[in-house]
């Protein structure tokens, strides 16, 4: 039987890091990142570790504009490993059309690792842009 209390942590590191994203404080953000992170963006290369993965966005922030979102799909947690599988949407701001949903929307695993303080900690970061995810998901 899975721990429900341990997955509701996992589950508030999820939603500071989207509060933390959608205010564009990467501080917070990656203050909720295991510092050995790997990062596989549906268009990007592989980035190992905070210090390749923090730069990357703080460049992305730049041109961010509109708020994300998750709905979860699945969880899994097993000892120090928890696992959450969800859609993610990135609505544009209030009266401007998205360019093209293949670009808001997409499938994201996301796996978090308990550290020796028991805090949980985004360990891999893992999208894609399947065609089954769509803004209508998220009404």
């Amino acid at each position: 039987m899975q721990d429900t209390n341990e997955l509701n942590k996992v589950r508030q590191n999820l939603d500071s890091w989207l509060a933390a994203f959608n205010a564009k404080d990467s501080d917070t953000l990656f203050s909720l990142y295991d510092p050995e992170s790997i990062y596989a963006n549906a268009s990007a290369p592989l980035m190992r570790g905070v210090e390749q993965i923090k730069p990357w966005y703080q460049e992305a922030f730049k041109a961010v504009a509109g708020t994300l979102y998750h709905k979860e799909e699945a969880a899994f947690i097993e000892g120090n490993m928890a696992l959450l599988l969800g859609a993610y949407y990135f609505a544009p701001p209030e009266g401007v059309s998205a360019p093209d949903e293949a670009h808001v929307t997409g499938r994201v695993l996301l796996a978090y690792r308990r550290n020796s303080e028991g805090e949980w900690k985004l360990l891999f970061d893992i999208d894609n842009t399947p065609p089954d995810i769509n803004p209508a998901l998220f009404d």
